[in-house]
């Protein structure tokens, strides 16, 4: 059985209701924050500040890891990208045009809001609004194969999603941000005091608050996140229409079943290599992967020949090599890592996968009508059990497979609730 895809009116609802009471919500973590400042022995974080501060950092380790990641990102902004630098068909100043184009078919206004390129090989993009304390990392994020592997029509519809995170669909005690990480600091100083057993129970302690603390703070985006994602899907697609879209999103999960199945069959192949690790793999992989489009067997060979010199440079590596191999390789046993890996791949081969490649004019280009698109819906929903990809799907609880994001699509492309009302 299909899962039921929702109306855009009534995800336009809940999540008008899951922000009209964030005026308390607000008000609330104020008074959370004066209590503890109020309950917290300032004398005792001055006597130990070393102490205090540990257990702040650990509390609020997560968000710290995020803003490293996204901070350390190779990237360039669109404007200082050099002239000479193209993306397929594309160079900086048709990427702009795009951009401002895309803001005025959403009716956004042009903030200058940095729009950087990642030098990443995923089809991915990210929209990052964390507010003033850390306003240089606010932008929009377009990794840079997507530059390559998307049509200019696929790449404003990705443009529009991510500008859906920013301006439009969000839930908004996410933008008070910096009081959650406050309550998060006040609270670990205060277990840290409260449980008074040593230093070693008591920062085991607040590692379990801080588990806690992280499970409440992100309750909100488990349970009204697919219903952003679905909008920030509806809102990209209102650039071209749902043909790019969907369009783009097949193209995003061909590229993920390519990239899977290559590391999949990498994995097996060096599971018993004497030098080679999981790391090593996963980094020739990674090497090897060009910017843009390249037929398999050509990216296959691509990446034996990286292992290989890889594999030979490991056996030409002095003691410290030795010990990094000991430090990266997997802990289990060989035998059971290879175990793994035959029934992973064996899971993969058992999928039943949609011929939806027959759909189209031409199979070589990804380039859906209304038409197809409307038979890849009935294809879908009368063959529940098959998949668009042979993938090992993970659910964050937040994004939604790829089917049921088509399927949204197809079913709300004519819907009367407008996407264009006030910020929530």
């Amino acid at each position: 059985m299909t899962a039921a895809i929702p109306d855009r009116a009534d995800l336009l609802e809940q999540l008008r209701r899951a922000n009209q009471y964030v005026t308390f919500t607000v008000a609330l973590r104020l008074v959370l924050i004066g209590t503890l400042v109020a309950v917290i022995r300032w004398d005792r974080v001055l006597h130990e500040p070393v102490l205090s501060v540990t257990a702040g950092l650990v509390m609020i380790g997560p968000f710290i890891k995020d803003l490293l990641m996204i901070w350390g990102q190779r990237k360039k902004r669109l404007e200082d990208i050099k002239e000479t630098t193209r993306f397929g068909d594309l160079d900086k100043y048709k990427l702009q045009s795009l951009y401002r184009d895309t803001l005025k078919k959403l009716r956004l206004p042009d903030e200058h809001i940095p729009v950087f390129v990642t030098n990443d090989k995923t089809l991915n993009a990210g929209a990052v609004r964390i507010g003033r304390f850390f306003g240089s990392l606010d932008g929009i994020y377009l990794h840079r194969q997507v530059l390559h592997k998307l049509n200019g029509d696929e790449i404003q519809d990705i443009m529009g999603h991510e500008l859906g995170h920013y301006y439009r669909f969000y839930l908004n005690a996410d933008r008070f941000r910096i009081l959650t990480l406050a309550i998060g600091v006040l609270a670990a100083i205060f277990v840290i005091q409260a449980s008074d057993l040593g230093d070693t129970v008591g920062f085991f302690a607040v590692m379990i608050s801080s588990f806690f603390f992280w499970r409440i703070s992100g309750m909100g985006m488990l349970k009204h996140g697919r219903a952003i994602e679905y909008l920030c899907d509806d809102f990209g697609a209102q650039v071209n229409g749902i043909e790019p879209s969907i369009s783009g999103l097949i193209k995003i999960g061909l590229d993920d079943e390519q990239r899977q199945h290559l590391e999949l069959e990498m994995l097996g192949r060096t599971a018993k290599h004497k030098t080679l690790t999981q790391k090593d793999v996963a980094t020739a992989i990674e090497k090897a992967t060009p910017f843009g489009h390249v037929a398999d067997e050509h990216l296959y060979e691509s990446v034996k020949q990286e292992l290989r010199m890889r594999a030979e440079a490991n056996r030409q590596t002095s003691l410290s090599g030795f010990l990094r191999y000991m430090w990266e390789a997997d802990s289990v046993d060989d035998e059971d890592y290879a175990e793994q890996l035959q029934k992973q791949a064996k899971l993969l081969n058992r999928l039943q996968r949609l011929d939806w490649e027959s759909l189209l004019d031409d199979p070589q280009q990804i380039r859906f009508t209304e038409s197809q698109i409307e038979q890849l819906v009935q294809m879908i929903e009368a063959n529940p059990r098959h998949v668009l990809f042979r993938t090992i799907q993970i659910d964050d609880g937040v994004h939604p497979p790829i089917a049921n994001r088509i399927r949204y699509l197809w079913k709300n492309r004519r819907s009367d609730s407008s996407l264009f009302g006030n910020s929530f």
